[in-house]
């Protein structure tokens, strides 16, 4: 396996689309770090509970992302290759969510396949924080706005699969002119072009 560098994230993720998504992705590799730590004092009901619970998060984030993400930066940045390799990403990691309901728990296999739906996830999230994010971050995506429209739509599948609801304070999306105007958005971008 190739080791990719680690990312530097800044300490403070603000509630727009990246952010929560960001924020997704740190939450399902706490709990892929949880599984791989207690592997072996986990019985078998807990370890069946923590593998449920990290499937349902990447299903719901994958939902939201192939929904409304996914669409809203093929249509901007116009790198469907990129898009498509995400896109499969998605199908690898769902194929092996649904082997892992059909292996009990207590066989071995089962750990093997929750190791490789982590490796597959990584792999993606790399991918995406490293070479999909920095390309929205300078396209004329509005941020804020996709951001409210995903955690809305994240919400309502939370909801309807009885998971916790995940509140962002009004005030951390302020309006454009607090967060940021278009005039320093534009700044923002074509200084990051430059790098």
């Amino acid at each position: 396996m190739v080791k990719r560098p680690q990312l530097v994230l800044p300490t403070v993720v603000y509630p727009d689309v990246l952010g929560l998504l960001t924020i997704d992705h740190r939450k399902v590799q706490v709990l892929f770090a949880e599984f791989q730590a207690k592997r072996g004092r986990l019985r078998i009901h807990e370890k069946f509970e923590l593998v449920r619970k990290v499937c349902a998060e990447l299903l719901v984030h994958f939902a939201v992302e192939e929904g409304i993400f996914y669409p809203a930066v093929r249509q901007q940045i116009h790198d469907g290759a990129l898009m498509d390799e995400a896109w499969d990403q998605h199908d690898s990691a769902k194929s092996l969510i649904i082997l892992l309901g059909k292996i009990p728990p207590d066989e071995p296999m089962f750990d093997a396949k929750v190791r490789a739906l982590a490796e597959q996830v990584e792999h993606h999230i790399q991918d995406e924080e490293a070479v999909m994010f920095p390309k929205v971050l300078v396209s004329d995506i509005d941020l804020v706005v996709l951001g409210r429209e995903l955690l809305e739509a994240k919400n309502g599948m939370r909801a309807r699969l009885g998971m916790p609801i995940e509140e962002i304070a009004d005030e951390h999306f302020p309006g454009e002119d607090t967060y940021m105007s278009s005039s320093h958005a534009r700044h923002a971008a074509a200084r990051m072009r430059e790098i």
